[in-house]
């Protein structure tokens, strides 16, 4: 095997640990097993991430891989909280959820229109605020509720960042599902223009 297919094929083992989600928790009556598969998922999710960039093994195939991993994750990971806990939402908490399925829905359609291809850039805002999220989960389990105030507050912060990669999208010429941020792909466009000047002033 290639080393170089590793991340693909964490991307790929999350699926099946997602789907097993509601399955673990409603069935074994627990939380624990589904608490290890929650664990086991979310350190392939930062793995795989971690390892295609540290070697450089990214590949179209494997963003696409990983973009279906977070889709998956999410889904399951509502359905067993839905299963697993009793609350109701406060209307500020549709709003915001809404907000975010609008904006990253938007950011894929413009992709796919900009770049010919789907995709999600991987920037820092949304990886760090997704961080908090991915915790609140087991957080809310072992409380035995959903408390709408701190989970709506973090999916605004996760809007934030998805409006920060619409912004990058709009000002990036080439596609790269890794650019971390707006301040880093300015950087890297005045880089670019400052060497085009340099390589101007050179006398041939």
């Amino acid at each position: 095997m290639k080393m170089r297919y590793i991340p693909n094929i964490l991307s790929l083992s999350r699926i099946p640990f997602s789907i097993a989600f509601p399955f673990l928790a409603y069935f074994l009556k627990s939380p624990i097993p589904f608490l290890v598969a929650y664990g086991i998922a979310g350190v392939a999710d930062v793995l795989d991430g971690f390892l295609a960039r540290r070697y450089h093994w990214e590949s179209k195939l494997g963003a696409k891989m990983d973009s279906i991993g977070d889709v998956v994750f999410l889904v399951f990971a509502i359905s067993t909280a839905i299963l697993m806990l009793d609350f109701t939402f406060e209307w500020y908490v549709f709003a915001v959820l809404g907000a975010l399925v609008a904006v990253r829905v938007a950011n894929a359609v413009y992709t796919r229109v900009k770049f010919k291809q789907w995709g999600f850039i991987h920037n820092l805002a949304t990886k760090y605020c997704a961080f908090p999220i991915f915790l609140m989960l087991p957080a809310f389990i072992a409380l035995g509720r959903v408390y709408s105030v701190p989970l709506a507050a973090l999916v605004g912060l996760v809007v934030l960042g998805s409006i920060e990669e619409t912004l990058i999208l709009r000002v990036m010429d080439e596609y790269d599902m890794n650019m971390k941020s707006i301040y880093h792909m300015r950087k890297l466009k005045k880089r670019a223009a400052l060497e085009m000047e340099q390589r101007k002033e050179v006398p041939v």
